[in-house]
This record gives structure tokens, C-alpha cells and sequence, in this order.
């Protein structure tokens, strides 16, 4: 009978029986959690809490994978696994029970997390790890902390008890143990097994990320499907890596200092103020609330550079903005627009949100993103707007699908949902097959108003673009391929602008059109401006022939937001950063903001400042970047940098402070 299984490695087996019954475990807490807080979600169909479970094994399976691996690493050395030497065995066994102890009790202190916060547990936990006595105190003042404990080590106590008799089952009482080489073969294929199941997705864009979690419209279902281990380590590691950088720089300017700076660059007045320890708020009323706001329709376009942009500052001596060209000849064109970042999320995070992004990696993969932002689609959604999201490729990049359904977008379409046919790269499906699904999306929805936003992908290496009949780059321009993915682009905006302004369903629609960010071109400093340099074009369908007018005032992708809602005329609670750049009543500061990695560029009033966090600070006139004037400007440069600063500060510390947002009716 033994050498039936000769070729069967029983300890392997063992390791992957636990890694499934570490999943059935986090399912057994998922189930607990949602007994112990049904009461929070009582209008959640059984269905979707059902589908919550199976979506969240992804999450259950990605934990268990990366907990069993290195046990399995350890337990399966040649000539020293767990088959053969019971001191293997012990010391996997006590590493087990003490990593599944550790994530019990992360999924048991989930429940009140979750309770409280409306969320899993996540980054926010860490706010107070400097004061654990006071938290401790606190917990056990507040809550059932001994019947808690009490059902945390009876569910642990059944967790080890079952990895024991899997242990015996399996391993100890094999008379004879596996080959070397039968052990070596399984144990490199379980771990590519488990590699997998860590990662969590096979597409190769992006691994799983908490976004992932979001399949509905209930916010209670999608946090359900999440794993409290996945999300906390998640958030742990991801602040770890930056909380020194974080410090060095907020430590520049104190908070309070810096929400006085701040008010004054939004011109919000010193009598309104916020209360302490709330996000700074602008209550915004219009005197004549619109009775038939338009639809908003926000495109954004990928790389869509001014230095490539013929009514800009096209630096390149080809045209390959025709469209935006002849467009912006019936809008508003706004010649000094900046983007706030270099990234995609960024661009898409700060257009959207009004809110600065921050040094360090992007705030939409924090777990602490999930409902933070008081933005567009939040806000419009508030006004019965229905919200809408299109991509030309993968949701799950840089966790944007559960970011922005966790900040009130309502409806995603990517890539999944085109032929596959149609896919022409990593970044998707053609431009153009995204806005023509948008026109038929938009049509099927009726009288309701809507936000969309348009997120475009060609005009991007791989530089893959459909075989249409445009005159293209000629071959000898060392810029040819992507100057053509660019004339694309501008192609597929043109033909999606022109069929909605003739068509009567399109009637009364704000139309803005913007990019993620620039592109480089020039190297006179190292955060050259003109990476940044975006533009910004505002048309309604219903202006027709009206002549286009060009603003030179300096803004940036913050003010988005604030001048969406100025035009739409609907009250709100202004929380970004930016302001209505119509608005002629506005007190606020002009400036173009933006961010990447350790370094702040502002610019105002003709200037332009770098605040580095660990180099020299830097003042240029602005055009100039040849010739750095710290030496002669010092007051200059320290004034405007610590306004960037101040930026950068108090976004930090509002981001953790709650939003109080009145009905959007309320006057």
C-alpha cells in the first residue's frame, strides 16, 4: 500500500490543508461579523451578502496563502521536513498556532473597528499606537473585552485543534516518509500555488488589492467580502514606509500655523471657522440654486501634455491636436492649468476629490481611502445624480474601481466589459470604443442626471492605436509613435465631442476636459513645470457657436471640483482644496499645486517655488528654470514654500479627521 503513494508528498498536502482551512476560518469570522452587526445593514438583500462571502474567499485565500508559505519554506528543507524530524514539526506547529492567533485576534478586534468606523480594520488603528495605555484603558471601559476574548480563544482553540489532527492525519503517522525528491517536486509546485493565491489575480496588471471587494451598490456588503488581516497588514506596511518622510515634512510648519495659512489661500474667513478636530469646510449656498442643473461629463485624458497641445504650448512643430484645437475655440480654455501629481491615480484622485496628493505612494491604495473624500462623484450622487466611471483598461490599477466606489461612484466599465476582441494591450480597448460604450451607457439611463468621468488610455506606451485613416507623424520624427498615439487621442475626443453636441439627448451637458498629467520635456529643473502643464477646457452642449474665451489665470486640478459645482449651481460643502475659478466674489489665492514623492512645486504670482524634503529649496521666475534665485529671493522663497507646505500639511492631518456633511439640501 506504501508505495501506492511513493509519489504523493503527504507533508505538502498537509501544508495546503491548512491554508484551506485557514480560509475557512477568516469565512467562519466573515460570518460572525456579520451576525454581531447585521443591524447596521438591514436593507442588504441575503443575495449580495451571500456573494459577499464568495468574493471575499479571494481575500480569505490571499491571507491564508501568505501566512502558510513560510511555514511551508520551513517545513519542507530536505532531509529535515516535517516528515522526518519532529522538531520540524513542532516548530511549524507552534509558528502556526501563534500567526493564526495573531490573525484572530485582528479579525476579532474588526468587529468594534468596523462598528464604529464603518470600515475594516485598517491604517486609522495605527493613529494611536504611540499611546497604547490610554487606548487599552479605553477599550476595556468601552467594551466586552473578556466575552470578546473569550470567543476569540474558543474559535482559536478549534483552529488548533483541527491543524493537529491534519498534522496527524497527513504526516505523523506515516510509516514511511516521502522521498526527497517526491517532497521537492510538490513543495516547489505548492508554492507556486500559493505564490498565486497570494497575489490573488492572474491578470497581469495589478495584484489584488482591496478595491476587489467592491461588487455592489452596498457599501455593507462590499466591507464584508473585505479580510481585516488583508486590510490592517495592508495599511501597516504601506504607512511604515513612509511615516518617516511624513514627519520630516509636516514637521516643518506647525498645524495650527498651517490651517491658518490654508484658510488664507482658499479665502475662507477667520469668524467662519471649523470646529476643532473636523476637515476644513466651506459652506457653499448659491443665492439661486439651478432648477435644471446639467449633466457633467468629466473627461480625462491619459498624457494629454499642453507642450503636445497646438492651442497651448505645443513645442514638438507637428499638429496632432486638431480637435482640441478647433473645441476649444467655443469654451472656456484655461492656458495655465497644472496637473497635482505625475501619475495617473493622481490626476484622476486630485480632479475628482479637490485634495492634494500627498508624498509618498498613492492614497487610493491605502485602505484608510475608503470613504474619505468628499468629491465630485460623492456630492453630485448626494443630488440624485447617477455616477459613472469608464476605463479602457484594468479597474483593479492602482485599486482605482474600489476607490472611487467607496467615494460614491456608483457604476465602473472597463475593460471586462468590452469584447475581448477589442483589446488591443495591457491598457485595454482604443480610445474610441470607450466613448462610443459611454454614448450608448448614457442614453439607456433616461431622465436622471448623471456624472461620468472618461479615463483614456492609448495615448500611452505600448503606444498601441487602431489602423484608421488619419494623416499621420511622418517616419523621420523621432517622436513619431507616440505623437501618433497623441493625434489618436485627440481623434477619438473630437468624434465622441461632436456625436453628443448633435444629439438632442445630450442636451444641457457640461462638458470638461482635462489630463492626468504632463509629459517631460526639458531637464532645467528637476520638477519642471511643464510635467504638469495640463489643460483645462469647459464647454456646455447648450453654448453652440458662442466664442471661446482663454483664461491665463494659475490653477490647478484642485479647483476642478469647486468650478463643476459652481457652474451646476446645486449647494454643497466645499472640504477640497481648491476654489470656483469662476467665481469673480472669490477671496481665494490663485496657485498651481503639485507633488511627487519627496518634493512640493508651487506656483504664484510669477513665481515658482521647490520645497525638497531633504535637498536645497528653490525659487525660479516663473518660465525661467535656468537660473535659481534662492540666493537673491530668500524671503520670496520662504514665504511661498511654506504656503506649499501649509498645503501639504494640513491635507495630511484633515484626511484623518472626519467629514460632517449636512444634507446637501440643508441652507
Amino acid at each position: 500500500m506504501a508505495h501506492r503513494f511513493r509519489t504523493v508528498s503527504f507533508p505538502t498536502l498537509y501544508f495546503l490543508a491548512l491554508t484551506i482551512l485557514l480560509a475557512v476560518f477568516f469565512e467562519l469570522w466573515r460570518g460572525i461579523l456579520l451576525l454581531l452587526l447585521r443591524d447596521l445593514a438591514p436593507d442588504v438583500p441575503t443575495p449580495v451578502l451571500a456573494r459577499s462571502f464568495l468574493v471575499g474567499l479571494r481575500f480569505d485565500l490571499s491571507v491564508a496563502s501568505y501566512l502558510v508559505m513560510p511555514l511551508l519554506l520551513l517545513g519542507m528543507i530536505p532531509y529535515a521536513d516535517i516528515g522526518r524530524s519532529r522538531l520540524a514539526r513542532h516548530i511549524v506547529f507552534i509558528a502556526l498556532t501563534l500567526l493564526a492567533g495573531g490573525a484572530f485576534l485582528l479579525s476579532l478586534v474588526d468587529i468594534e473597528f468596523f462598528r464604529f468606523f464603518n470600515a475594516r480594520l485598517n491604517g486609522i488603528a495605527l493613529n494611536w499606537i504611540d499611546t497604547p495605555g490610554w487606548v487599552a484603558h479605553m477599550i476595556w471601559e468601552t467594551y466586552p473585552v473578556v466575552a470578546y476574548l473569550m470567543l476569540w480563544l474558543a474559535v482559536w482553540a478549534c483552529f488548533v485543534w483541527l491543524a493537529w489532527w491534519f498534522s496527524e492525519l497527513l504526516v505523523t503517522r506515516r510509516k514511511h516518509a516521502s522521498p526527497v525528491w517526491v517532497n521537492t517536486l510538490w513543495a516547489t509546485a505548492a508554492l507556486a500555488v500559493l505564490a498565486l493565491g497570494a497575489r490573488g489575480r492572474v491578470v497581469e496588471k495589478a495584484p489584488l488589492r482591496w478595491g476587489a471587494a467592491y461588487f455592489s451598490e452596498y457599501q455593507f456588503a462590499n466591507q464584508l467580502a473585505l479580510n481585516s488581516v488583508f486590510t490592517f497588514v495592508h495599511d501597516a506596511v504601506y504607512i511604515a514606509n513612509e511615516r518617516e518622510e511624513i514627519r520630516l515634512l509636516t514637521g516643518e510648519i506647525a498645524i495650527p500655523e498651517a490651517e491658518v495659512i490654508t484658510r488664507q489661500m482658499l479665502g475662507i474667513s477667520p469668524t467662519d471657522s471649523n470646529a476643532p478636530g473636523e476637515r476644513i469646510c466651506r459652506q457653499v449656498r448659491p443665492s439661486h440654486p439651478n432648477d435644471h442643473p446639467p449633466d457633467v461629463i468629466l473627461i480625462i485624458m491619459e498624457s494629454f501634455a499642453a507642450v503636445r497641445i497646438g492651442a497651448l504650448d505645443n513645442k514638438f512643430g507637428v499638429n496632432v491636436s486638431p480637435c482640441f484645437d478647433s473645441v476649444s475655440q467655443h469654451g472656456l480654455l484655461f492656458t495655465n492649468f497644472y496637473s497635482s501629481g505625475s501619475h495617473t491615480f493622481t490626476g484622476l484622485f486630485c480632479s475628482l476629490m479637490g485634495y492634494p496628493h500627498l508624498v509618498g505612494k498613492l492614497l487610493g491604495k491605502e485602505v484608510t481611502g475608503q470613504d474619505r473624500f468628499c468629491g465630485l462623484p460623492s456630492i453630485l450622487s448626494d443630488h440624485g445624480y447617477r455616477t459613472l466611471f469608464f476605463t479602457t483598461h484594468d479597474p483593479h490599477f492602482d485599486n482605482m474601481q474600489g476607490f472611487l466606489m467607496a467615494n460614491g461612484v456608483q457604476q465602473v466599465i472597463s475593460v471586462h466589459d468590452y469584447d475581448p476582441h477589442l483589446r488591443l494591450s495591457t491598457l485595454g480597448v482604443p480610445d474610441h470604443i470607450m466613448f462610443d460604450r459611454a454614448v450608448e451607457e448614457l442614453k439607456q439611463i433616461g431622465d436622471q442626471r448623471y456624472f461620468v468621468t472618461l479615463l483614456t488610455g492609448s495615448n500611452h506606451g505600448p503606444w498601441k492605436i487602431p489602423d484608421i485613416d488619419l494623416q499621420w507623424v511622418p517616419e523621420s520624427n523621432r517622436w513619431r509613435q507616440s505623437l501618433n498615439a497623441f493625434k489618436y487621442s485627440d481623434w477619438a475626443l473630437g468624434r465622441f465631442l461632436r456625436a453628443i453636441s448633435r444629439d438632442t439627448a445630450f442636451a444641457n451637458t457640461l462638458i470638461i476636459v482635462t489630463a492626468d498629467n504632463g509629459v517631460w520635456h526639458g531637464s532645467e529643473t528637476d520638477l519642471h513645470p511643464m510635467r504638469f502643464h495640463i489643460p483645462l477646457l469647459i464647454y456646455n452642449t447648450d453654448w453652440g457657436e458662442t466664442r471661446g474665451r482663454r483664461i491665463e489665470k494659475f490653477a490647478c486640478q484642485l479647483d476642478i471640483p469647486a468650478t463643476v459645482m459652481g457652474l451646476v449651481r446645486l449647494p454643497y460643502d466645499n472640504y477640497t482644496f481648491g476654489s470656483d475659478l469662476l467665481d469673480t466674489t472669490s477671496r481665494a489665492e490663485k496657485y498651481a499645486y503639485f507633488c511627487e514623492w519627496h518634493k512640493l512645486g508651487l506656483i504664484q504670482d510669477s513665481l515658482y517655488v521647490v520645497q525638497r524634503l531633504r535637498g536645497r529649496r528653490s525659487i525660479y521666475q516663473f518660465g525661467d528654470y535656468h537660473h535659481d534665485l534662492i540666493d537673491s529671493l530668500p524671503h520670496a522663497a520662504e514665504k511661498q514654500a511654506r504656503k506649499a507646505l501649509a498645503i501639504f500639511q494640513t491635507a495630511y492631518h484633515n484626511m484623518h479627521r472626519p467629514l460632517k456633511t449636512p444634507p446637501p439640501g440643508d441652507n
